[in-house]
């Protein structure tokens, strides 16, 4: 969700360009950046110059921007992943429990949580008591418990943090509820869009004074992504996003083909994992009032493997989609959990066997819009995009291009066309931003989600972003609606579900869970 304040100030461009066809065919890219106020906008703050010709001029200025640029990577690295500020822990601190011994937990929660001086990591159930004993002591956890529910059951937790294989979340984050845990879910939050549905409209989430329930889509919270959508929604000259494009990949060979994500009885598939974040990423582009219909689907099974097993068909390794709005806006995706080749100077057979790197990226592409018509027929139309790369882990470094393609046209004649590009970016709120005070350029997204959770358990403003019930269970309907046009099954629906009554003499909320039919909780 956008924030609901107006953070990022920039001067808007005139709506009318009223530089003469002389001055626009003749002039330099810099003499018409002077000469033209469609250009003379003030950019993000932070914002530095990728040329190449003022590195060039200025040489020594160049050095020492490159010299700051790079000492302040390395602080915020060595903050965010090295040794994390650890101030004491207040006496209302949320004492958090993880269910499941998960590798993305430390990145997610654990390291996080050291600088929150509001949040403790105090216990830990796998679903082998062994192995949540072991995890419990890498990570220095205080609580084992053998089982789950053991976890909710323990009264010193205040809240769960849920990254259990996608079959079990809608189960376990019920559970939670009904504990009056709160939940941090990690995302997918569900199988489809049917327990989506069953989870954020259950009455014990929907009820008064209910535990904070939250899909850990945790690259929204962070003042890049913010920043980012901010440049959407302040186009200039009455422009609109036209199309959106979003892609993230993995490299082959990251992944176990044993890996959960490739199994479909636990809601595995790259759409339910790596590309659910591209998916994500156009739908918040473009308005959660812009309904995403898709077009076309295409995936890429899992290889067979070397010994001749055969993978589950119902499972894709890659994926790519196209979608359609109500009000014509378009949108691609791609995700890849094997991602391969690209190699051309290598022959084919060797570079698809290899695997391969494409930064994170998600882009907005407006409409052309006519600027200026002159006496001569001479034309002016401009187009912009805006790119934002590395949305995924912006801390360690991201960019916003802003990319303004302006043509001259006689007629149908193309007489000129020329690119003005502007960068930026956004580590912390902008300066006088009272929020700039309390995050940190080297908040990592997960840490700059926990706040937000912990702010919204406290009953505190935060920062005004925020993914609500509705959000989420858009996120899992588009995601049935592009398995359908893949030709491929949704994702199975959990059997587990909470019996609500009323208690006779206070007329509350009872819940009483049972099971549709025996399954076993893994």
């Amino acid at each position: 969700m956008r924030e609901t304040d107006g953070q990022h100030q920039m001067r808007k461009s005139p709506a009318v360009c009223r530089c003469s066809p002389e001055q626009l065919m003749a002039g330099s890219t810099r003499l018409i950046q002077q000469c033209c106020p469609c250009y003379l906008y003030v950019p993000l703050p932070q914002c530095i110059s990728n040329s190449l010709t003022e590195i060039y001029l200025n040489f020594s200025n160049s050095q020492q921007l490159l010299s700051m640029l790079f000492f302040d990577f390395l602080k915020r690295f060595y903050y965010a992943a090295v040794s994390s500020p650890t101030p004491r822990k207040r006496d209302d601190a949320i004492r958090i429990g993880l269910l499941g011994a998960s590798s993305i937990a430390p990145l997610a929660i654990m390291l996080p949580a050291l600088s929150h001086p509001e949040v403790i990591v105090a216990a830990v159930a796998a679903r082998d008591p062994e192995r949540a004993r072991q995890y419990a002591e890498k990570y220095s956890i205080p609580i084992v418990h053998d089982t789950y529910q053991e976890l909710l059951s323990d009264p010193t937790i205040d809240a769960v943090y849920i990254a259990l294989p996608n079959s079990l979340h809608f189960e376990w984050a019920l559970r939670s509820i009904q504990a009056r845990k709160h939940v941090l879910l990690e995302k997918p939050s569900c199988s489809n869009a049917d327990e989506a549905r069953s989870l954020f409209r259950h009455p014990l989430v929907t009820a008064p004074n209910a535990p904070v329930l939250l899909e850990a889509f945790h690259y929204q919270f962070h003042p890049a992504w913010q920043a980012f959508l901010y440049q959407i929604d302040h186009l200039p000259w009455g422009a609109t996003v036209e199309h959106v494009y979003s892609q993230q990949y993995l490299p082959k060979g990251y992944l176990e083909m044993d890996d959960i994500r490739f199994h479909y009885g636990l809601s595995g598939g790259c759409l339910m994992d790596l590309a659910t974040y591209p998916l994500s990423c156009v739908r918040q582009v473009l308005g959660r009032g812009e309904h995403l219909n898709c077009i076309e689907a295409l995936h890429r099974p899992l290889p067979v493997a070397s010994d001749g097993y055969q993978p589950e068909p119902q499972i894709d390794a890659a994926i790519k989609a196209t979608y359609a709005t109500d009000s014509d806006k378009t949108a691609e995706i791609r995700g890849d959990l094997l991602f391969g080749g690209g190699f051309s100077f290598l022959p084919a057979a060797w570079s698809h066997s290899l695997p391969s790197f494409r930064w994170p990226k998600t882009e907005a592409r407006t409409g052309e819009i006519l600027l200026n018509e002159q006496n001569d027929e001479v034309r002016h139309f401009v187009r912009r995009k805006v790119t934002l790369w590395n949305h995924l882990i912006p801390t360690v470094y991201h960019r916003i291009d802003i990319c303004d393609t302006h043509t001259l046209r006689r007629g149908e004649e193309v007489v000129k066309t020329w690119d003005v590009m502007e960068y930026a970016k956004a580590y912390n709120w902008p300066a006088g931003d009272v929020r700039a005070q309390t995050y940190q350029e080297w908040w990592t997204t997960w840490r700059c989600q926990l706040v937000e959770f912990v702010n919204r358990i406290k009953g505190r403003a935060g920062s005004g972003v925020w993914i609500d019930g509705e959000e989420s269970i858009a996120q899992m309907e588009a995601i049935d609606d592009t398995y359908a046009q893949a030709g491929l099954l949704t994702r199975p629906t959990s059997a587990f579900e909470v019996a609500i009554d009323r208690d006779p003499g206070t007329n509350s909320l009872r819940p009483a869970y049972y099971y549709k039919m025996s399954i076993e909780s893994k």
